[in-house]
């Protein structure tokens, strides 16, 4: 797929590194890889690369939407509230519904991958923006329409904060390891969270129901060579998936294809798919709403005592607790 200006509807697809819609915002680029469209309305997936930016977007808080941002390149510092940290790859920052946040790279280039739940604030995008036809970013001395910027703010509803104070940031660490297990915001260390083994990959939780109120999950996936996962369906949770490093090889609604570094998936409720490394090692997101259908990867795990995926696998076990699970929204084929 090449076009930067539309996305097929709620349909399964892919998109390769560099592709989706594609917006120049305060010269950020934000590429859109899904909307309310295209996961019935379970969120908003964006890719966002940005320079040294100049300052931090404006202290802003939204009603509903629910906002996330895993670093995969450069640093980012995350304000939430009275409190900041600076992200390097594999960080994670979740910032619930109404309260105060900001972000700003803080290296000469900086990349995170996002989910904004429920979707269509992606929108926004388009409205604060421009059209960006390319992948490099922009000088960084490109005047920015900051009228444009305003309108879209008071269109969105977005809640800017007067006299907003951006205090320094703490170093992410010990207090940055575990989720909260509730309805709050937080930051999560690299390589932190809630970890299980399942079919020889190692599946870490960086965001569950229990923080989102059900309405979104996010978990990274990674394994060695040939660890595979059988075909199956959901007939509600919408799935998406976002390579972060090597080759995984996706059997999507019948269709092998293989998927690298920044390529992405869409895979709506009712569609088959399956999964295999076929490189050393790889590693993904996989993010779902409207159902608990990608619960599986922590209920069906065993516990897992390291930080890598497993060196033995006894995979007719790990596939016979999979299909054990009857009581969440997942068919093995």
């Amino acid at each position: 797929m090449t076009d930067q200006t539309t996305l097929p509807g709620l349909e399964p697809y892919i998109l390769r590194a560099g592709e989706g819609i594609s917006h120049l915002v305060a010269n950020q680029i934000v590429r859109t890889l899904a909307g309310v469209e295209q996961t019935a309305g379970g969120f908003g997936a964006v890719v966002c690369d940005c320079p040294l930016d100049r300052f931090p977007v404006p202290m802003h808080w939204h009603e509903r939407e629910h906002d996330t941002w895993f670093v995969t390149r450069g640093k980012l510092q995350v304000w939430c509230n009275d409190g900041s940290r600076i992200l390097s790859p594999g960080d994670f920052a979740y910032v619930k519904p109404r309260d105060t946040h900001s972000y700003q790279s803080v290296a000469p280039r900086s990349q995170f991958f996002g989910i904004v739940a429920p979707g269509g604030w992606e929108q926004f995008f388009a409205d604060a923006g421009e059209v960006w036809g390319m992948t490099a970013l922009p000088p960084s001395d490109r005047p920015i329409n900051f009228p444009k910027l305003g309108a879209a703010i008071a269109k969105h509803g977005i809640m800017r904060v007067d006299e907003a104070v951006y205090g320094p940031a703490t170093p992410i660490g010990e207090g940055d390891q575990a989720l909260p297990g509730e309805h709050r915001s937080f930051f999560l260390e690299a390589s932190f969270g809630p970890r299980g083994t399942l079919a020889g990959h190692l599946v870490t939780s960086v965001l569950t129901a229990a923080e989102t109120n059900g309405m979104v999950e996010m978990r990274v996936v990674e394994g060695g060579r040939d660890a595979a996962m059988p075909t199956m369906h959901h007939a509600a949770t919408h799935v998406f998936l976002y390579v972060l490093d090597g080759l995984v090889e996706l059997t999507l609604d019948g269709e092998g294809l293989r998927l690298t570094s920044g390529d992405a998936a869409n895979i709506p409720a009712g569609t088959p798919y399956a999964t295999r490394i076929a490189s050393g090692s790889a590693r993904w997101i996989v993010a779902s709403a409207n159902g608990d259908g990608t619960s599986f990867w922590s209920r069906a795990a065993a516990d897992a005592p390291t930080y890598s995926h497993p060196m033995t696998v006894d995979r007719d076990a790990d596939l016979a607790r999979l299909r054990a699970l009857t009581d969440i929204d997942v068919v093995i084929a």
